[in-house]
């Protein structure tokens, strides 16, 4: 007896998607630009690799510090400044002043044994790395919570000076907090309420520019409301002088860590395009000549306009979604080249924009451990507005937000780290690790428990990859924002988790959803090994031509891969599918729009028998084969094992 059936013939199709339409077939919301065939070579951009196996796929050669993670040499000790392991005493001082001592770059060291931070340290020098003796060896126990009182101004006591770059922050008790406000001789000066979004949030910033007026002395009162009508209070009295020095950098991002590295992205000039930013290209042309030279970090912005938002079926009406950042390669008048290709288009219909950063870089934390004691929504490590820095060798205990997060990042790092819970798990931005609004990052060798979502891109991020890492009891996740030619290879995701996965392998949000809103082209799964309880892989819509690549999918009450509304264009080959349920199909193209799908050499397992469900029908459906279930069929082949390491070596 034939143990198993090859679905091949393309007239087969229609006997085989349930409920499929006849009727004329829909179009795609935009002209096709990624799927693209290695001998269309007038298709082909820079932006472009041909693959071993003929496939067109991104470019990852960008990720990760460029030439590797530096051995930075030890520049000071922890214990020169007042620091001492084992005496339960507050050392966030005597590290934020090491760190002031090491500028110009260089290693803060920290010796075996147990460091404490009673508060955020803050860090905004180049080249600085924190590095203990090894993560059995050297503890950092982060203490911080919230204010005596239940709310206050973090860092700031009577008699301060603050400028007009001076920081200024509203720390509160979260629980049952609904609104927390900054009152400026008692005026309302800035405040947040309660939204869907809110999760631990227990702070508020903003900058001694909002004090203005006359130099002088300033009453600044911090509220905090709560359920029940409950209000609190505290006020310091602080001397306003605009002109007074700040930090050598603003903060970047509302979030902080136990220990943030941050660069400036606001308030610095921007340009408005005079030309359409294509995909591929490496120059773009400005309205009118920048104040720009080589060597500057700078940021492309498309807007989330009316009309980008109608085509794109977008529903969530905030965020980031189309960005990117560059290094300047040379500046000829109104015209600005990059150091790479653009991954996506920037179109002056909808207002884009070239803006100078100014990044942190080259910093990193290695070789220790970092607890959080309190249940506070703070990450452990966060890189903001930074470039080329790193974690090694780190490994988080029970942050309260995420473990190490980037934000306005590229060319960073994440490797040879465990991390291990979290203090939130619930909604609004908690338990993830990943990229948000990061570029060309590379994370691998990673492990991760009782994580949310992990492994996770989100709001512009596009060039990053995920790779060679575990994680356990959570989703993989494209979350939000338009992300884009990201990499997940070599992963596994066991998606059976209570910490707020959603219970799928991998998750790509749908259009209408108000919090997310879509994915962008060509994000990329590759030899990934997914167990779920629900879907295998579930892709939103809007998506154009991903690429899910001889992975293993082991799903119980899903589909093995879903696909809906827009969905177009991808290529799912070389996988092994096994679906326990009898009921579902092992792939689920659920609208007929979901066009140009190709469906090549799959193994199914189970699955009721059914390779495809759903309305659309496939472009192509070849060598695919149905087997009895097994509850863990082998992985696939690949015609590389990395295709990340594929790319490094051509």
């Amino acid at each position: 007896m034939c143990r198993f059936r090859t679905i091949s013939a393309p007239w087969i199709v229609a006997a085989l998607v349930a409920g499929a339409s006849f009727t004329a077939e829909p179009e795609r919301p935009w002209p096709a630009a990624y799927k693209i065939k290695p001998a269309e070579t007038d298709r082909l951009t820079a932006a472009d690799v041909v693959g071993p196996d003929g496939i067109v796929y991104p470019d990852w050669r960008y990720a990760g510090v460029p030439g590797g993670i530096p051995d930075v040499a030890e520049k000071v000790r922890i214990e020169q400044f007042g620091g001492k392991a084992g005496d339960d005493r507050d050392d966030s001082a005597a590290l934020a002043a090491a760190a002031e001592a090491a500028q110009g770059g260089g290693a803060v060291v920290l010796g075996p044994g147990v460091y404490h931070l009673d508060r955020p340290v803050i860090l905004y020098r180049d080249g600085l790395v924190i590095r203990g003796q090894g993560a059995d060896k050297t503890t950092i126990v982060f203490r911080y919570g919230a204010p005596k009182g239940g709310v206050g101004l973090f860092g700031l006591s009577d008699g301060d000076l603050v400028g007009n770059d001076t920081p200024i922050e509203v720390h509160a008790a979260p629980d049952g907090l609904n609104r927390i406000a900054l009152l400026l001789d008692g005026r309302v000066i800035s405040e947040r309420s309660r939204t869907l979004h809110w999760g631990g949030t227990f702070s508020l910033r903003t900058f001694g520019s909002s004090l203005s007026g006359r130099a002088g002395e300033k009453r600044l009162t911090a509220v905090a409301e709560y359920d029940g009508g409950r209000k609190v209070e505290s006020t310091v009295r602080v001397e306003f002088d605009p002109a007074a020095a700040g930090p050598p950098r603003r903060l970047s991002g509302a979030s902080l860590g136990a220990i943030t590295f941050s660069g400036q992205s606001d308030g610095l000039p921007q340009w408005k395009l005079a030309e359409d930013g294509r995909r591929g290209a490496v120059e773009i042309v400005l309205e009118k000549k920048p104040a720009l030279t080589t060597g500057d970090a700078v940021e492309l912005t498309a807007p989330a306009t009316e009309r980008w938002n109608k085509l794109v079926r977008n529903a969530c009406k905030w965020g980031l979604y189309r960005c990117n950042q560059f290094r300047v390669e040379a500046v000829d008048g109104a015209r600005v080249r990059l150091n790479q290709p653009l991954r996506i288009d920037f179109p002056v219909v909808d207002g884009a924009v070239l803006k100078r950063i100014d990044p942190i870089r080259r910093c990193g934390v290695e070789n220790l451990t970092l607890v959080q004691t309190e249940k506070l929504w703070t990450s452990g490590v966060l890189f903001s507005c930074a470039w080329e820095c790193w974690a090694k060798g780190l490994v988080v205990e029970k942050a309260g937000r995420h473990p190490v997060y980037t934000g306005q990042a590229k060319w960073c790092e994440i490797r040879d780290c465990q991390f291990r819970d979290a203090w939130y798990t619930g909604g609004g931005g908690s338990a993830y690790v990943g990229w948000e609004r990061s570029y060309d990052c590379l994370m691998e060798n990673v492990t991760t428990w009782r994580m949310r979502h992990a492994p996770c891109v989100q709001w512009s991020s596009s060039g990053n990859v995920i790779r060679k890492s575990t994680f356990h009891g959570s989703d993989a996740q494209w979350h939000a924002g338009w992300t884009n030619e990201n990499l997940f290879e070599d992963c596994t995701v066991d998606a059976a988790g209570s910490w707020g996965t959603y219970g799928n392998g991998g998750w790509a949000s749908p259009p209408a959803d108000e919090a997310h809103g879509p994915e962008g082209p060509r994000n990329v799964v590759y030899r990934c090994d997914f167990r779920a309880p629900k879907a295998g892989l579930w892709m939103g819509g809007m998506n154009e031509a991903w690429l899910i690549l001889y992975n293993r999918f082991v799903v119980k009450a899903g589909p093995g891969i879903a696909a809906r509304t827009c969905s177009f264009d991808h290529i799912i080959r070389g996988n092994t599918i096994a679906v326990e349920s009898g009921s579902q199909p092992a792939i689920h193209l659920a609208t007929d729009d979901c066009l140009g799908v190709e469906i090549v050499g799959n193994r199914v397992y189970g699955a009721g028998g059914k390779l495809l469900g759903g309305k659309a029908q496939p472009e192509l459906l070849e060598g695919n084969t149905i087997e009895p279930a097994e509850p863990s069929p082998p992985r696939p082949a690949a015609p590389a094992p990395s295709i990340f390491e594929w790319q490094r070596r051509k």
